[in-house]
């Protein structure tokens, strides 16, 4: 839509036919409208009548807008600007023109509700209209790396710029994925998908997918399923030990998600007290390191120690047999079988020593 305006109208410009061509765009084709002549008459002292105005007007950010205001009457009426109920602050990039107000490079900061107040010294009128400066959607998926293993849970995000109103939709290779038993949405906008005791069907390019009106953004990441079973990458082995000497157990674990590792001796559970040390920690390659401690270790120390590393995946163990030097023990495991422990030592040649287990 376009519109003619002349300021300071002499008595000429009634003599003159007006026309109004368009041309299309892509086209060129060009179109001419019926004429019109300009009535002039003697001024009256009239109050401002409106005769171009808005309600609704949306740009594109970085884009140029006008915002339309422009009224008769006589004396010449006087304008104002303001935005959400304030003057309008000084701005190299707004400019009031004979038709309105003209802002170049529209910002988001520029949204809000304009009014236009008009006056002579017989009477005012305003036009009241929002702005809204549309700025393109964003969506960013994260975690951007995402590594899982069978039976692991794994959670998405999507965040969203542009727009507070939008449609979200999700999806995997392609195909959308629907809410089911392992499945679930949450969020006002289904913003967070949550995936748990992943398959290996379950891998693959994950997609987020928003919608308002003609605009679209997307973004993706990839989820690898990884063998997460737990695997022991180094152990301790059997050993003999004397009485009083510190006892220095570690099992170094990998898997997905990190394993949980517990010890137990002849099938009882090792429970962490002044006489026992249990330690646990990550490396920067994601190992876990488990370790057991036993200070002054006596006979009773001696037995089959067990440590057991278990995650979503699977479960894994490693045993060995550590023994004490000393004299014979009757120990009873949790399954009440009761063991008798019996350590010998023997000289032989040259001063060394030889062990018997019974």
């Amino acid at each position: 839509m376009g519109a003619l305006y002349i300021v300071d109208v002499l008595p000429e410009d009634g003599l003159n036919n007006y026309r109004c061509t368009t041309r299309h765009r892509y086209t060129g084709e060009t179109r001419q409208s019926n004429s019109a002549r300009l009535i002039v008459s003697d001024p009256t002292n009239a109050e401002p009548a409106i005769l171009d105005g808005f309600d609704h007007r949306e740009v594109k950010i970085n884009h140029r807008v006008e915002l339309p205001c422009k009224a008769s009457g006589f004396p010449t009426p006087k304008y104002r600007w303001l935005k959400d109920n304030s003057p309008l602050e000084p701005d190299s990039r707004f400019r009031q023109t004979i038709s309105g107000l003209l802002i170049e490079n529209a910002q988001p900061s520029d949204s809000g509700t304009y009014v236009c107040e008009v006056w002579n010294s017989y009477g005012n009128a305003e036009v009241m209209g929002h702005l809204y400066v549309k700025q393109p959607l964003k969506a960013v998926v994260s975690p951007r790396k995402v590594k899982g293993s069978v039976g692991s849970k794994v959670s998405l995000s999507c965040s969203m710029s542009g727009s507070d109103e939008y449609e979200l939709s999700w999806y995997r290779n392609g195909e959308i994925i629907y809410p089911g038993n392992n499945v679930r949405f949450t969020g006002l906008n289904r913003e967070n998908l949550i995936i748990e005791g992943m398959t290996k069907s379950d891998g693959g390019a994950y997609q987020c997918f928003a919608r308002k009106g003609k605009m679209s953004a997307q973004d993706f990441v990839q989820v690898i399923l990884e063998d997460g079973t737990p695997k022991i990458l180094s152990s301790f082995s059997e050993k003999v030990m004397n009485p009083n000497e510190p006892l220095f157990l570690v099992c170094n674990v990998k898997g997905t998600p990190p394993p949980r590792c517990s010890w137990s001796l002849d099938d009882d559970p090792v429970i962490k007290d002044a006489h026992h040390h249990l330690g646990h920690f990550e490396t920067h390659e994601g190992h876990v390191v488990s370790q057991l401690n036993v200070t002054h270790t006596q006979v009773q120390d001696g037995g089959l120690y067990r440590c057991t590393c278990s995650n979503s995946a699977g479960v894994v163990y490693h045993q060995a047999r550590i023994n004490v030097r000393g004299a014979c023990q009757i120990s009873s495991s949790k399954n009440n079988n009761t063991q008798t422990v019996c350590l010998f030592v023997f000289v032989c040649s040259e001063g060394m020593n030889a062990v018997v287990r019974n």
